[in-house]
């Protein structure tokens, strides 16, 4: 019988690409609300109270899109639910109705723009039954007119080079607008033609020619126009109507939500029922690492998937069955994490954090306070299940070496397993990372996995992976 150390150096993220007798014990097949940032292992941060009152609940609708008016005046949040919008007042500290659609389609998705129509700062929101609406700070109000062919009932909008772009015409599916550029009495709110002025003219071009391939989402970066449809993207580039070109990128794709797409560094980042896929500028792709979470995704409903961007972070939601579960990718370490317990029923930025708009109607803060507004934390990390690469071998295990703390006295729980074996072990973590905790095992097996969670939503943090001491022997021995 000879001795054998079973060590995990760190902890990186989730990893469902292959079996788990093939992916790196430093990666978990299964996991949910833990933090690997640093290498270390911990208990997720929850999330605490942005603005202290709920959105009202006039309807049974939850919020459908949390955003932020922002000039130099300063900041206001808006919510939008059942088809009102709400705006916070910091002076009272509440929320009031103001403004409220009189079309309100089942399925309420909102594309919300900041820009500036002449030296004013104004917030578009596009709904796809109603006319864009504008809002300068104080009151909204229809965007565009009749005469000036941009009183559409559209869906998407973007700026890109100085231009607006719109789309998600229900009566014209197929239909990019584009309005003309600012300047002189010129401005975003006239999609007309300009015969003394082709260049600076707005106007419209189809994307496409059948209407079962209708236009589904657009995203603009520095230098083109990413357009989604249901079954294929495409790509405007150029600066004006003479040189627009509209060039095919993907032929047969899967479908992308509007609220399913996100800029960061000037890359379009966007989910599908495939996953996280990529627009680099010149094709898009699924991410290489996106097998990650593919047992996550391979039931995954993205029709409803939200999408921001925070610091380096990419987050996204996908539900599975009657659960929300919020994903986040780490550009910089290209690791995933999912987060669960709660609903995000929308995601947006705010001061480089991540804000959510949960079940519950509160505007939340992504990373803060140890529970989820007062609903404890449920965590755990499963190592994968390995034979250690020699089926022929009987694995005893003797014992656990931790380093790490604990919040108070939050016990950490551990399922042992060997074989068919698990044992159930509840220990208090050291208050300094200088000691090392050891937790005599037993059982023994030919397989072996260990699974790490809290008790009662408490919070411990694993420093520096993990050692587990075994004995191991061929079964004649």
């Amino acid at each position: 019988m000879a001795g054998f150390t079973y060590r995990i150096e760190s902890f990186a993220g989730l990893d469902q690409s292959r079996s788990e007798s093939l992916i790196s014990p430093a990666f978990s097949p299964d996991a949910m609300n833990m933090d690997t940032s640093d290498g270390n292992l911990a208990v997720t941060r929850g999330y605490s109270r942005l603005l202290s009152g709920p959105v009202p609940a006039e309807s049974t609708s939850g919020v459908d899109r949390i955003c932020f008016f922002r000039s130099s005046s300063g900041e206001i949040p808006i919510a939008i639910s059942g088809g009102c919008i709400y705006t916070w007042s910091e002076d009272d500290e509440e929320w009031s109705r103001a403004y409220m659609y009189p079309l309100v389609m089942e399925r309420r998705h909102y594309s919300v723009l900041m820009t500036r129509i002449g030296t004013t700062d104004v917030m578009l929101i596009a709904d796809g039954a109603n006319p864009i609406l504008k809002f300068d700070g104080e009151s909204f109000s229809q965007f565009g007119s009749e005469a000036g062919c941009s009183d559409v009932a559209v869906g998407y909008i973007a700026m890109y080079r100085g231009r607006l772009f719109a789309a998600g015409d229900l009566d014209n599916p197929n239909r990019l607008y584009y309005s003309k550029l600012p300047g002189g009495e010129r401005t975003i709110e006239d999609w007309g033609y300009d015969q003394d002025s082709p260049a600076v003219e707005g106007g419209h071009v189809e994307i496409g020619t059948t209407s079962g391939d209708p236009i589904t989402a657009i995203c603009a970066i520095s230098n083109q126009l990413l357009i989604f449809k249901k079954n294929s993207i495409y790509r405007l580039i150029g600066d004006r109507p003479g040189n627009f070109n509209i060039e095919l990128i993907e032929q047969d794709s899967t479908p992308v939500a509007d609220t399913a797409c996100a800029v960061y560094r000037d890359m379009v980042f966007f989910v599908t029922d495939d996953g996280l896929h990529c627009f680099n500028g010149v094709d898009t792709a699924l991410m290489p690492d996106a097998h990650r979470i593919k047992r996550i995704m391979e039931s995954a409903d993205t029709s409803d998937t939200r999408m921001a961007t925070a610091g380096d972070r990419i987050y996204f939601t996908v539900k599975l069955g009657t659960e929300t579960r919020l994903i986040e990718y780490d550009t910089g370490t290209r690791r995933y994490m999912q987060y669960g317990g709660f609903t995000a029923k929308d995601l947006a930025p705010h001061g480089g954090k991540l804000v959510l708009a949960t079940a519950e109607r509160y505007i939340v803060r992504w990373g803060e306070g140890d529970t989820f507004d007062g609903a404890p934390i449920a965590a755990y990390w499963t190592t994968p299940l390995t034979d250690l690469g020699d089926k022929s071998v009987i694995k005893s295990l003797r014992e656990l070496y931790l380093r790490g703390s604990s919040e108070g006295s939050a016990m950490l729980m551990i399922d042992a397993s060997a074989g068919v074996f698990r044992d159930t072990y509840r220990v208090l973590l050291p208050r300094t990372e200088e000691e090392v905790l050891e937790v005599p095992m037993q059982n023994e097996g030919r397989t072996l996995r260990l699974k790490l969670y809290n008790e009662a939503g408490g919070h411990f943090t694993l420093t520096g992976g993990l050692e587990l001491g075994m004995n191991v022997r061929k079964r004649t021995e």
